[in-house]
């Protein structure tokens, strides 16, 4: 037979496309394991920003150690495997409402528990009756 009448790909044009073939691969792996990470730590935050507005109005869910938070408007505990730190201002009367309202500070901080870092933060100024 000549050689023009040859059927089939060399091995270089193979190896070439096995090449080509396993880089799209890996880039295409790369890119799942980095959506999944970026899918982990929004859920973390997601987590983190809930367990942060939980406890905004009421530290009761907070399963809290005295003597971790000795400062009465500081409360500190964990909560859905999250570190969470919440303090409160002391209570300032509003002008004009008769004594009747106060406005407090709340703070809230959500750790992680593995590296402690910062997961959400959250700053609300309370508005509240006062109990006659």
């Amino acid at each position: 037979m000549s050689p023009a009448h040859r059927r089939g790909f060399t091995l270089i044009e193979v190896m070439a496309c096995v090449m080509i073939l396993a880089m799209a691969l890996t880039a295409a792996c790369g890119l799942i394991l980095y959506g999944l990470h970026l899918a982990r730590s929004a859920h973390g935050r997601h987590i983190g920003m809930a367990t942060a507005l939980t406890v905004l109005h009421d530290a009761s869910p907070i399963p809290t150690d005295p003597s971790l938070s000795p400062a009465g408007a500081t409360t500190a505990g964990y909560l859905n495997g999250l570190w969470v730190v919440r303090s409160e201002s002391a209570a300032t009367p509003l002008d004009g409402a008769g004594g009747r309202l106060v406005a407090v500070d709340v703070d809230v901080d959500v750790f992680v528990a593995e590296n402690g870092g910062c997961v959400a933060s959250l700053h609300r100024r309370l508005i509240r009756k006062v109990k006659p």
